[in-house]
């Protein structure tokens, strides 16, 4: 936190420090086999409020390694296109995509550890260019978002992957809604968060369908209890894979 940030709001640097101080302590005192993340690899007892208390990592952040195995997309050298992917995802790629593929992350915005920006509902990238691309928690932000999957199936290669999770809202919602109406100041109250422009829901899935893509789904709630405990996940939390044909 900048100086000046520490004169404005002494409180929140002091809650910061302490914040990170007992995550220190946890990483140490709360090491065992119970628990692990795939992103750090931290193993310990337990998590904290769904968090790792070494890289702070989310459920939703953690479903992603679990997604990438559970439909065998890690194997082997890829071409590999992330969109908007946060710092842990980021980490987490870089580490694990076997050696000699192509990793890119493209955003719309210039972030330390994006190589492209572009917008992901109209590049200037090769078609039929990737194997792989992955957009987590990310489609619920895009205005356009048919326009982004559309562009995503252009990029794939025939055979390839495009694997995906928003957030349900509300929690099981079967229907996904959207009204251009609304006004962005009432997202929140309406989508569940600031800059969700729509609230997605289990049908989701469909608007991939119509562009040409096949669906493979995984539903938490459906996995191992053993493994929902061990990976820190969330039961109502949803992953697609969808394929280009």
């Amino acid at each position: 936190m900048k100086l000046a940030n520490f004169v404005n709001n002494p409180r929140a640097y002091v809650n910061k420090a302490k914040d990170f101080l007992l995550n220190k302590r946890r990483v140490v005192l709360h090491a065992g086999d119970n628990v692990q993340c795939d992103i750090c690899n931290w193993k310990g007892t337990q998590f904290f409020e769904g968090k790792c208390p070494k890289c702070r990592s989310l459920q939703r952040t953690r479903l992603m390694p679990f997604a990438l195995e559970y439909f065998n997309l890690i194997q082997n050298p890829k071409r590999v296109l992330h969109i908007a992917p946060n710092l842990n995802e980021n980490t987490y790629m870089a580490k694990n995509l076997q050696k000699g593929s192509t990793y890119d992350r493209l955003n719309i915005r210039p972030v330390k550890h994006i190589n492209i920006v572009q917008d992901i509902t109209h590049t200037n990238l090769l078609s039929e260019n990737y194997d792989l691309v992955v957009a987590w928690h990310v489609l619920e932000h895009i205005v356009q978002d048919v326009r982004a999957i559309e562009e995503v199936y252009r990029l794939l290669k025939t055979g390839g992957h495009f694997l995906v999770s928003v957030p349900i809202y509300p929690l099981k919602s079967p229907h996904t809604f959207e009204d251009s109406e609304i006004p962005s100041k009432d997202f929140e109250k309406v989508h569940g968060h600031h800059d969700h422009c729509r609230s997605c829901g289990l049908d989701y899935y469909l608007r991939f369908e119509k562009v040409g893509f096949k669906t493979q789904e995984l539903k938490v709630q459906n996995l191992p209890p053993s493994d929902i405990e061990k990976f820190g996940l969330f039961e109502d939390h949803v992953v697609w894979c969808f394929q280009k044909s």
